[in-house]
């Protein structure tokens, strides 16, 4: 027996979903859709297109209603990452129709700003820092080191821990800023 439901198979299973799947499938399309350029009765009508013209292929051992929830996991992202690597623009007339200029806003950070980030960025990791006053050295190295950018590997040989000791650490520190701060970060 093939692994695979055949496409005669694949349309049988989706006339046959019960309202239940309907509504389940119809929730989730819209989940999937929240701040996505994708409409979710598109993104269903699309799971559906993939799956019966076969590009998408249902295992025996998968739920329709699981096949067809990926199938759109799968299509949301990828409008996602084309989105992002495609955005789009639009031009904007220099001279509007009534004869007047349009000079738009320059959009870059001004100096004050910048320094205004710079300051906050400071306060953000000496608050953080002292959050680690009490402990050894190997913590506040740590955070340096992932304020900086530093991770996984390279940060552990930076602080010469064992993984253990490295993930017992990261542990801590992941534990005192969640307490510190439950709501994230507020300035």
């Amino acid at each position: 027996m093939n692994p695979i439901l055949s496409r005669e198979e694949l349309e049988e299973a989706i006339r046959s979903l019960p309202v239940a799947g309907w509504v389940r499938l119809r929730k989730i399309a819209v989940m999937f859709c929240q701040r996505r350029p994708l409409e979710a009765d598109d993104l269903l009508q699309e799971a559906f297109a993939r799956a019966i013209d076969g590009s998408r292929r249902c295992p025996r051992t998968v739920g329709i209603v699981k096949f067809l929830a990926e199938a759109m996991h799968s299509i949301a992202s990828d409008a996602m990452k084309t989105r992002g690597r495609h955005p789009e623009l639009r031009a904007v007339p220099l001279i509007a129709d009534d004869g007047l200029a349009f000079d738009p806003p320059d959009c870059r950070p001004n100096a004050e700003q910048e320094l205004g980030d710079a300051q906050e960025t400071a306060h953000m990791k000496q608050r953080l820092l002292d959050l680690f006053a009490d402990d050894d050295a190997v913590a506040q190295v740590m955070i340096e080191g992932m304020i900086e950018g530093t991770d996984g590997e390279e940060l552990r040989a930076l602080v010469d821990l064992d993984r253990t000791a490295f993930a017992s650490k990261r542990r801590l520190i992941r534990r005192r800023i969640d307490k510190a701060f439950p709501n994230g970060w507020k300035p």
